[in-house]
């Protein structure tokens, strides 16, 4: 009797050890994913920074390595909504390299390539939005592939509407209406009716948030529009108003 007790409990022993042996195994293995996934995600999203303040420094192959580096994190965590979105944003960034390298190679108007990569990008916005529905940079990106694509119809204002509800806050939010709104504002265009209230929102909104400030000044300076700004924020708070160039302030 006191044989089998001392085997059987020689045996749980044994088990024991290989359980905590699988359990740190896994454990380590889904740490090393975890980091590799993390790293990936970071190293794309310091890019696409870049890119944003110096368009010129994007190339395909930049991109390229770019979407293999985030591909392989989804391979790992195919449920990551923010790493869909990433993927998205690459796939626009494809569409704009590519659009760029052939109007320097020739005058030829075949957009079928490009096309292409923003239908990829709308794809992935798509696929991180079924994963969470409340994300506004998905909902952003579908709206900036229907700018990229020329359809400012319905459904790029549905959007546009989504976005606010879901993150009206977000600093993505903010950079997107005032880039867009600022654009549309200088080409005269009757968009600009459409947007020109959520524009004068998200530029105050787009200067109080440290996260999009910087982006939301370049924007201004880069339409010429300070003494515009200026004036359409005259009620804004002193704090908003002294930031943009040139804007006469009271206290």
């Amino acid at each position: 009797m006191a044989n089998r007790l001392f085997s059987f409990l020689t045996n749980m022993n044994l088990l024991f050890k290989w359980v905590a042996f699988f359990i740190a195994f896994f454990g380590f293995f889904w740490s090393a994913q975890l980091f590799i996934s993390g790293n990936a995600y970071y190293s794309v999203k310091n890019n696409i920074e870049i890119w944003q303040l110096a368009p010129n420094k994007a190339s395909i192959q930049k991109v390229n390595s770019a979407l293999n580096r985030i591909g392989n994190a989804l391979h790992y965590f195919p449920d990551n909504a923010l790493y869909y979105q990433v993927q998205g944003q690459l796939f626009e960034w494809k569409a704009i390299t590519v659009d760029r390298s052939k109007l320097d190679a020739s005058s030829s108007q075949d957009r079928t390539e490009v096309n292409t990569y923003l239908r990829e990008a709308a794809i992935s916005y798509e696929k991180s939005l079924q994963l969470r529905p409340n994300w506004s940079g998905s909902w952003i990106g579908l709206a900036s592939v229907k700018l990229k694509q020329g359809l400012l119809n319905k459904e790029f204002y549905n959007y546009l509407e989504n976005a606010k509800r879901a993150g009206p806050q977000d600093a993505i939010v903010h950079k997107f209406i005032v880039e867009f709104g600022l654009e549309m504002f200088s080409a005269r265009s009757i968009h600009y009716v459409k947007i020109k209230d959520q524009l004068k929102h998200h530029l105050n909104l787009g200067l109080q948030n440290p996260l999009s400030r910087e982006f939301v000044l370049n924007s201004i300076q880069k339409h010429d529009a300070s003494e515009t700004v200026c004036r359409w924020l005259r009620d804004a708070s002193y704090p908003v108003r002294k930031r943009i160039p040139n804007c006469i302030t009271y206290d």
